[in-house]
């Protein structure tokens, strides 16, 4: 048996660990909204859109 192999009873465990992913949450995505005006994407922490002027309401998500 190699160094670093595992018995076959102490494999499964490993599956709990390797199993399915979790979605990835991408922040970057997150951190735009849609201008209402002109749909460009503005920051979401911006007062007003940066393509047209239009001042934006700052909200909770």
């Amino acid at each position: 048996m190699g160094r670093h192999s595992l018995p076959s009873e102490s494999r499964g465990v490993l599956g709990v660990f390797g199993g399915r992913r979790k979605q990835r949450d991408d922040l970057f995505d997150r951190s735009f909204r849609e201008c209402v005006d002109c749909g460009a994407d503005v920051y979401v922490l911006a007062e007003d859109c940066k393509d047209c002027g239009t001042a934006l309401e700052l909200r909770a998500s």
